[in-house]
């Protein structure tokens, strides 16, 4: 029995068929609150919880003998709390964010979780992807939307930051390969796309993949910041917060050495993922 969370999430929506594809039965651990339309309930075994609920996890966890945890990994030392002696392996999700200079308690989070993890000293490979896109994912797919319709796009800074973001669909072979392969356990794996690109780059990339010549509307950073921290005192939401708008300055370039070598980890070029997206 192979257990997954997430998995009515965007990664997880993509991962769950193809688990279904195996000989071996599947389980899957979602909130109440979480649309199950998506779940082909006849094919699946659903058991509905929080995974703060320690009864809700030890039911969820009854007779599973691996683990691919894409929910937040801060709940991973819950699950591993309940493994049972024929336990096999935990294949659990966390993010390259952690590697971010800005202050964060995000990040102080996902650093705690992991180190948790390890502690438990269970089988467990941790990948950390960067930014995730695909079809109708939360920021190249917003950004492809804000284009087609009004052909501009926000800029913080000069636009010159490295991103390395990562298809989907590459983070799910991998996670499916280290869930076949016990031997990477204890080991951790940064997933990023094949080489950098400057948040420029990749708005001119999107912009070829939707037939729209961008427009970028330069916003200074300092100015950026300003006007967020006036619209917090007057009690105002902004689109984006100040941790967004630092952490885009960053240079986000990663190294996927490890990977390749070990998983045969061969992501896709973004101009490529982009054309499987927009023009299928």
């Amino acid at each position: 029995m192979v257990l997954l969370t997430g998995a009515t999430g965007f990664t997880g929506q993509r991962l769950l068929p193809r688990l279904l594809q195996r000989a071996e039965p599947v389980r899957v651990f979602v909130r109440p609150t979480s649309d199950r339309s998506t779940l082909d309930e006849g094919k699946v075994d659903v058991v509905v919880g929080d995974l703060c609920d320690s009864e809700a996890v030890r039911s969820a966890m009854d007779g599973v003998q691996r683990v691919v945890h894409l929910a937040h990994i801060r709940f991973a030392p819950q699950l591993l709390q309940e493994i049972s002696r024929a336990f096999e392996h935990m294949v659990a999700l966390s993010s390259l964010r952690l590697m971010s200079t800005v202050s964060s308690s995000s990040v102080g989070e996902v650093a705690q979780a992991e180190q948790e993890v390890r502690r438990c000293q269970v089988p467990c490979t941790i990948l950390r992807p960067s930014m995730i896109f695909g079809a109708n994912d939360r920021s190249i797919s917003r950004m492809a939307i804000q284009l087609r319709r009004f052909r501009w796009v926000p800029v913080f800074g000069d636009g010159r930051a490295l991103l390395q973001p990562v298809y989907v669909d590459d983070v799910v072979a991998a996670a499916l390969t280290c869930l076949e392969r016990p031997d990477t356990a204890g080991k951790t794996y940064a997933l990023a796309g094949p080489r950098p690109l400057s948040f420029n780059d990749i708005v001119t990339a999107l912009g070829i993949a939707v037939g729209v010549r961008p427009r970028r509307v330069r916003i200074p950073v300092g100015l950026a910041l300003a006007g967020l921290s006036f619209l917090e005192l007057a009690g105002l939401k902004a689109p984006v917060t100040a941790e967004q708008v630092r952490r885009s300055q960053e240079d986000k370039v990663f190294s996927i050495e490890e990977a390749r070598s070990d998983l045969g980890f061969a992501p896709i070029e973004f101009d490529d993922a982009l054309t499987r997206i927009y023009r299928p």
